[in-house]
């Protein structure tokens, strides 16, 4: 565009469906947290495991719910992707081997939750780390990847610094990996941690473009093993830890890094979560909460989800 538009013009992305969108919530899961963090902990939750697992593995682009068919989905998002490569990227960028892209966000998909270390997904690739680093570039300028960046406030030393990347779509990532919800449903199945974080990763990432403050979504590790899934940070320094865990019966120590977290940073800490996939909210101490995955929609049962598209407010 010959204009800039300076002043004109908002820029918003619209990404795929939120839950709270689809069940009709406000979707201030990321303003509650930090202004009444146990607010919406006293509610049991309607959702049964199985409900969770077909929400992750569907996904929540908008075409896709329109779809019924096993074969059909999985022919869109083989479209899809195929698309974006070939047209989207090569409109903005020289892609002399397009051919790993796929396997570059599949790897993306399968590694969720771990850090990204240019290195080893070059040397599962074939590729050297500078062209790994610039296609992963392209996949987040086109909205399939996206980055949780490490979060570190001095509390170590030896803090690692390397983001995180995830897809976008929890649907995308179980397509690339070759699951579905009657797989994902086994007992212990492989996937569904590294699944269950992705579709967390995207709706924090919606929820808090609807915050009424800023709020950033980033991870914490450290060599000393210490790891949280998500913190939350508003610009006043006040911070969320949310852990996710594929399990309906969370155990005490999966908050322990929470409370060390509680601990060192006091009254900026507002809340930790630990999000699990059983019924019961269940506090467990100071500002620390064991909480259903459907906390994020406030609980809104899923008998209320839309079987189509949502209206967007």
């Amino acid at each position: 565009m010959s204009e800039s538009l300076a002043g004109r013009v908002a820029f918003v992305d619209l990404w795929p469906f939120a839950v709270s969108e689809r069940v009709g919530d406000a979707g201030r899961f990321c303003d509650q947290a930090f202004i009444d963090p146990g607010g919406f902990t006293g509610r049991q939750s309607a959702w049964t495991r199985e409900d969770y697992i077909h929400l992750i593995s569907q996904g929540s682009y908008p075409e896709v719910l329109r779809l019924k068919s096993p074969v059909a989905i999985r022919a869109w998002f083989r479209g899809y992707l195929d698309t974006v490569i070939s047209r989207d990227i090569r409109e903005f960028a020289h892609v002399n081997k397009a051919q790993a892209i796929p396997d570059l966000i599949a790897l993306v998909a399968a590694r969720a939750g771990g850090q990204v270390v240019l290195a080893h997904i070059a040397e599962g690739l074939g590729l050297d780390v500078a062209t790994v680093r610039t296609y992963l570039a392209y996949l987040e300028t086109v909205f399939l990847v996206a980055p949780a960046p490490a979060w570190s406030n001095n509390l170590s030393s030896r803090v690692t610094h390397a983001p995180k990347s995830y897809v976008t779509d929890s649907g995308l990532a179980a397509h690339l990996m070759d699951v579905d919800a009657e797989s994902l449903l086994a007992p212990g199945h492989p996937a569904l941690g590294g699944l269950l974080e992705t579709f967390v990763f995207a709706e924090l990432l919606k929820l808090s473009t609807f915050a009424r403050r800023h709020v950033t979504v980033r991870h914490y590790r450290d060599r000393e093993k210490r790891e949280i899934d998500f913190i939350l940070e508003r610009r006043d320094g006040t911070v969320v830890g949310i852990e996710v865990k594929a399990s309906a019966t969370p155990k005490s120590e999966d908050a322990k890094h929470l409370r060390w977290l509680r601990d060192k940073l006091g009254d900026r800490f507002r809340a930790g979560y630990v999000l699990h996939l059983g019924a019961t909210n269940l506090p467990s101490g100071d500002r620390i909460f064991f909480s259903p995955l459907s906390i994020l929609w406030n609980h809104m049962g899923p008998d209320t989800v839309t079987p189509s598209l949502p209206s967007r407010r």
